[in-house]
């Protein structure tokens, strides 16, 4: 009788039952709702408290895998973008490690068979507790010159991208959405 939406499913309690959602990693997050197809279930109100405060979460996984493989579930953070104040506690709670050009911190998540996702859930929010909301510095930024080269095309205006990307007419910047320019403009002291 239709299709039942992810809120109405019944979620694993177990984490060995949790299924693993392959397609997040490194996807930029247009919006705070996209988060849901993203991260597992109990991961997703730690990336959501991370993504209020605009912190750049690059991979995440908590599933029946991770029980299977290493007994680990994690969070991987941007380190790069993290304030001054972030750095500090994100050294406290993982390892920073190189990936490509970009230096990244793995907060490691313990589990193991017996491992509720509700256990899970409240040990990714400890964390996400700790981390204080800072001005977002990762939301992609593009000038109208910055579209032409990537679309090769130099004749095109503004309202050519406008149906792609939301523009700011003030800044005369592009944003992957309208989120993305209102969380970048939020004034937010360090």
């Amino acid at each position: 009788m239709g299709e039942t939406s992810r809120e109405q499913e019944s979620e694993p309690e177990n984490i060995s039952e949790i299924i693993p959602i392959e397609k997040s990693r490194g996807s930029i997050i247009k919006n705070r709702e996209q988060i849901r197809d993203l991260v597992e279930a109990p991961l997703l109100g730690a990336c959501e408290e991370l993504y209020d405060k605009n912190i750049q979460t690059f991979a995440t996984s908590a599933n029946k895998k991770d029980v299977e493989y290493n007994s680990l579930g994690y969070v991987i953070i941007c380190f790069d973008t993290l304030s001054d104040k972030n750095k500090k506690i994100a050294k406290e709670l993982g390892e920073i490690y190189k990936d490509e050009e970009l230096n990244n911190i793995k907060i490691e998540i313990p589990l193991n068979q017996n491992s509720t996702a509700e256990e899970i859930k409240t040990y990714a929010e400890s964390i996400a507790h700790k981390f204080k909301k800072q001005k977002m510095t990762w939301a992609p930024r593009y000038t109208l010159q910055d579209l032409r080269e990537t679309y090769c095309d130099n004749e095109a205006q503004v309202d050519d991208f406008t149906g792609i990307y939301y523009y700011d007419p003030e800044s005369k910047l592009f944003y992957v959405s309208e989120e993305h320019f209102k969380k970048s403009s939020e004034k937010i002291e360090d």
